[in-house]
């Protein structure tokens, strides 16, 4: 996982609990509505981990398909030794 990824798990679980926590009534938080906005930002945030997650992914698979493409593959050269004569012939020298 990516960095961004990891940072839209982590914001998700802190906005689950925190929300869980507000609407549970363990925490009061009657007199600051403004927090019970936790539990809509708890799903954008899972919305945006998912995404995130499917495009690392995704990522992974276009980088793996760039590298095969773009390996130089060992090339043969019409005009070599080898080529010339038809077949592989390699002598070791003693000495």
């Amino acid at each position: 996982m990516s960095r961004l990824t990891k940072i839209m798990l982590e914001l998700t679980v802190i906005n689950a609990v925190a929300s869980v926590v507000f609407l549970t009534g363990i925490v009061n938080v009657s007199d600051f509505p403004g927090l019970y906005v936790s539990f809509p930002l708890a799903a954008v945030f899972y919305g945006m981990f998912l995404i995130c997650l499917a495009l690392d992914r995704e990522v992974a698979g276009f980088d793996a398909e760039q590298r095969v493409h773009h390996d130089p593959a060992p090339e043969k050269h019409p005009h070599n030794v080898e080529s010339l004569h038809g077949h592989d012939h390699h002598e070791s020298i003693a000495a």
